[in-house]
């Protein structure tokens, strides 16, 4: 009989104001969130290289201005300006990630579908952001200055487009249905 007020009151610790830690559709959210927070972190390192990367091909490919060169090679500096809205394109898509919604824990969800199945289909909504910006990144650390083109410059924005297909693929699956 001792055990009865002890195990209510871990129960009520557990559970206290409906979240119980161990209830399968609460990791879920968890594990939602962990994994968005992991694709938005490696959106931020490929910027932080591209960041590095600007800087060095800038030091590389654009000459101090003289008086004989007072302006510096269009073409390099178009270049450098991909660079640049690369990594401001890598800041917004991080951003999105990060705020993405999640379903409510309220009982009106409950009503239009059973809310562990959509937060477990959520998640694998979640894991396909994690490939592209795995990609993205890994081709941004491999990156040297002189390595920088147009060809380059399309296949980080093909990947970078691969990452806003997974967003609003998501934002799909979050709409409900006649609404």
């Amino acid at each position: 009989m001792a055990l009865d007020p002890i195990k209510h009151t871990l129960t009520n610790l557990l559970t206290g104001y409906g979240y119980n830690l161990y209830e399968g559709k609460n990791r879920a959210r968890a594990d939602d969130l962990l994994v968005r927070e992991k694709a938005a972190e490696m959106l931020s390192d490929g910027q932080n290289a591209l960041r590095d990367l600007r800087s060095s091909f800038q030091k590389r490919f654009i000459p101090p201005l003289t008086r004989e060169n007072p302006t510096p090679p269009a073409d390099r500096m178009a270049q450098l300006r991909d660079i640049g809205a690369l990594g401001q394109r890598l800041e917004d898509l991080g951003t999105r990630i990060r705020s993405m919604p999640v379903p409510t824990q309220d009982r009106v969800w409950e009503r239009f579908r059973s809310e562990k199945a959509t937060l477990l289909e959520l998640l694998q909504q979640d894991y396909n952001l994690i490939s592209p910006c795995k990609e993205l990144r890994d081709a941004i650390l491999a990156l040297t200055p002189s390595d920088w083109s147009d060809a380059t410059s399309g296949t980080l924005q093909s990947l970078a487009d691969r990452i806003e297909h997974a967003i609003r693929d998501r934002a799909d699956f979050l709409r409900v249905p006649g609404w």
